[in-house]
């Protein structure tokens, strides 16, 4: 059957441990479970989130997030936890609830509301080894007719296990703060003329009284925290070598982009991800038909294995559930270290290359937060 790529978008709840899947999901009429979620020996809470992918005018596939009666983590000890539903589809454990140990297995079962039981396999929660460093080299491009554009390419060095086949994952994101003047917004003009009139959202602590602004109080949208995701997950075993060592490991890239590099810090991380053969075989999968897609010569992926199945039944869910230990290896960045000017500032709405944004900076990019990350440095 031909194969048709789903996306996966929706909201990443900053210090919650869930993985965003690109899968490619066989041609089908009906609707069916899609599961992403992962247990890691990093202070929770988990989470688990639901959907379905649905077909949509006979070809294209749609996810829409879907509740259920009830999801529960077990591990093979006999510890159980039943997960809270923190909005539509969005499973979560409790903060202070169950947390993952190396050596124990988890798996998650799922009670649909018609009435079905899916369960994960039990997956083995491996050690891993260490990341030994990150660093990044800065890098330039000339697009055909276009600016010159720049960047940072990321790369780590790790250490693996003196045994086992140090089947491992790096995922690599960014954090970046970003600081707007949303008491600065301005709506139409009377008449239908473009941005004139003053309109600063409530959350900027600032009012229109008789056309002029008044300050009421705080304002808790004048600065965020904005996460970038992985463009494709990044696995491997033959990295390492016989002294069992990774070098220099290209694991993520980072545009060099005029506001996020405009006054606040960027935060690159890398996490060395253990895994179970099952999911590596799963995100081996993954990788490749995200790589694939992006190429002329699209290789060959295969269809997309799944660790999830109806109990007492023939339906298959997909997607994964996972166990992995983690250790990571955090940079920042600073404005001081961008090694070349801005050739011009660019436009943010009525701001006329001012270098402002007169917006609510939750508004501004994809995964913002006015709470900066735990450990934020």
């Amino acid at each position: 059957m031909k194969n048709i790529p789903l996306l996966f978008f929706g909201l990443l709840l900053i210090g919650s441990c869930i993985d965003r899947i690109d899968i490619t999901i066989p041609k089908s009429t009906t609707s069916q479970l899609v599961v992403e979620g992962v247990i890691t020996d990093e202070p929770g809470p988990y989470s688990v989130k639901l959907s379905l992918a649905s077909p949509v005018a006979g070809s294209l596939k749609f996810r829409k997030l879907v509740t259920a009666k009830r999801v529960t983590l077990f591990d093979n000890v006999g510890n159980a936890e039943v997960l809270e539903e923190k909005e539509t589809g969005t499973f979560e454990t409790r903060p202070n609830g169950m947390q993952g140990v190396v050596g124990r297995e988890y798996f998650i079962r799922i009670e649909t509301q018609d009435g079905k039981v899916y369960e994960s396999l039990p997956d083995k929660m491996n050690p891993v080894g260490s990341v030994d460093s990150l660093y990044y080299e800065f890098e330039s491009y000339e697009p055909l007719n276009e600016q010159t554009q720049y960047g940072f390419r990321f790369f780590a060095d790790g250490s693996g296990l003196p045994e086992g086949d140090n089947l491992v994952r790096w995922k690599f994101t960014s954090v970046f703060e970003l600081d707007t003047d949303p008491k600065l917004r301005l709506a139409p003009c009377i008449g239908g003329g473009p941005c004139c009139m003053p309109d600063p959202p409530p959350c900027s602590g600032w009012v229109v009284r008789n056309f002029e602004l008044v300050q009421v109080g705080d304002c808790t949208c004048c600065k965020c925290w904005i996460t970038r995701q992985e463009d494709k997950p990044r696995i491997g075993d033959d990295q390492f070598t016989a002294q069992r060592k990774a070098k220099k490991v290209e694991v993520g890239y980072i545009t060099l982009d005029y506001f996020p590099f405009l006054k606040g810090k960027n935060r690159a991380e890398v996490k060395q991800m253990s895994l179970s053969r099952a999911a590596y075989d799963y995100w081996k999968i993954i990788q490749a038909q995200k790589e694939g897609a992006a190429s002329l010569f699209q290789p060959p992926t295969g269809k997309t294995i799944t660790t999830i199945f109806e109990k007492n039944g023939t339906a298959t869910a997909l997607g994964i559930f996972y166990a992995s230990s983690v250790k990571k290896k955090q940079l920042y960045l600073t404005p001081a270290d961008v090694p070349v000017k801005f050739s011009r500032v660019p436009f943010w709405d009525c701001e006329q290359g001012t270098g402002r944004i007169p917006q609510s900076c939750l508004l501004t990019y994809p995964f913002s937060s006015n709470k900066p990350p735990a450990d934020w440095k």
